[in-house]
């Protein structure tokens, strides 16, 4: 017992002090740090990306750090502040115009033009989500939008045609009511026919948008008609059609209870492809892919997605650009593709190493949806605060409690007071 823990001991000794050799072979300032977020396997195969870096480039002294999502932004901007940021970076898109307004990001649009980056290659709202001012700030890693799963056996069981590409609303809350089913007869509804993920595209493809330009400036948009037009839709889904389960404050996609599509008990769910790594492990049922269907605007719906930045005071500009630039490129992005949770950024890449073969979904129609009306919220600092207190003002129609005008009316007045305030304590 005695030799086993000196024999731990040595091993731990000799763990630090390999580890110590590791990190101060060579100065700290010679040393790229990136910081990369996301699921397990997402991780994993940036590490396997970063390794192959490393082979290419047995010059280069990496390291990797995984961090967790939560307050992954305020750890970034207290390293900004510190003047110990990591070089490079993974960023959520709703996240960029926070950090980009710090004037701490590298600007990329010399570098992708010197390097000969195909901008045209790649979906234009990814390179929009990652422009702060008219300057490009980021390159997406990733990025998708939504599109309609339905189960198909629950179609085949009540008659009901499968969605078809030019489907409107009307015809989805037409399928939706014969897929709201009490299959027990004792008057509780058993299986619902959608969830519909988030008002943004509705009121998107209502052809309204939250906030309109006006002299130069944001201004409310929610006195609209095609703003009460597509968020009374949203909510005519839960209150009126009922073929959405009650959930309360319905701001996302995440239904209440056991009504869950996985679950069987909800025949339609607009989503993304980050479910795939979990619809696909079903087998209780066969399911398939749709466009989500089109609204008096059009088919309009909200982008999601990740990418990469670098810090503007790296010591090492070239070489974090020359990391960036094998993260994004063809062969790491069909690394990444493997997943089928996120399209690759660029056309030709999802195109060839998305699809597989052999799925029993369609997985074309994430691919095709893309190529509709894709849409980013404003890339505007104050934007996530202002649009949770629009959110906040119309809880009340989202809950029922009140109608969709008079909730609109007041979130526009609070909306305008907002503005007028940042635009008046503005520098």
């Amino acid at each position: 017992m005695r030799f086993l823990r000196l024999g731990g001991l040595a091993v731990i000794v000799l763990s630090v002090f390999i580890g110590a050799s590791q990190f101060h072979l060579y100065p700290t300032e010679d040393v790229l740090t990136i910081w990369v977020r996301g699921t397990p396997e997402q991780t994993a195969i940036y590490r396997q990306i970063i390794d192959e870096f490393r082979t290419l480039n047995p010059e280069a002294k990496l390291r990797v750090e995984v961090m967790p999502a939560r307050r992954f932004v305020q750890k970034l901007l207290a390293g900004i502040d510190a003047g110990h940021a990591p070089d490079v970076f993974n960023l959520h898109w709703r996240d960029m115009p926070q950090v980009s307004s710090t004037g701490q990001l590298l600007p990329l649009d010399e570098l992708v033009d010197r390097h000969g980056i195909d901008r045209d290659d790649y979906y234009p709202v990814g390179l929009r989500a990652y422009t702060y001012r008219g300057v490009l700030y980021g390159l997406p890693v990733k990025g998708s939008t939504i599109s309609c799963y339905y189960n198909m056996d629950l179609f085949d069981r009540y008659g009901v045609d499968y969605p078809p590409d030019d489907w409107t609303w009307e015809e989805l809350v037409e399928k939706a009511r014969k897929l709201t089913v009490d299959e027990d007869g004792d008057g509780m509804t058993d299986i619902y026919g959608l969830t519909p993920y988030d008002i943004a595209n509705y009121v998107w493809s209502a052809g309204g948008d939250f906030l309109r330009q006006e002299d130069g400036r944001w201004v409310s948009n929610l006195d609209d008609p095609k703003v009460l037009l597509g968020t009374q839709f949203y909510v005519d889904l839960y209150f009126k059609d009922k073929v959405s389960p009650p959930r309360p404050g319905m701001r996302s996609d995440n239904p209440m209870s056991t009504f869950t599509f996985e679950a069987g008990r909800v025949a339609m769910a607009i989503t993304g492809p980050w479910r795939i790594p979990d619809y696909q492990l079903l087998d209780r049922f066969r399911w398939n892919l749709a466009l989500v269907p089109e609204g008096p605007g059009g088919r309009q719906t909200r982008y999601a997605g990740s990418g990469f930045s670098i810090w503007k005071d790296t010591p090492q500009p070239e070489a974090a650009w020359k990391l960036i630039e094998f993260l994004v490129g063809p062969e790491s992005m069909a690394k990444m593709a493997v997943l089928g949770s996120d399209l690759p950024p660029q056309r030709s890449v999802a195109r060839t190493t998305f699809l597989r073969e052999g799925t029993p979904w369609d997985e074309e129609v994430f691919v095709r949806a893309m190529d509709y009306e894709v849409q980013i919220f404003p890339q505007e600092v104050w934007w996530e605060d202002l649009f949770r207190r629009m959110q906040d003002e119309l809880d009340a129609a989202l809950a029922g409690r009140e109608t969709v005008a008079e909730s609109l009316r007041q979130a526009h007045e609070v909306t305008n007071a907002y503005l007028d305030r940042i635009y008046r304590e503005a520098p």
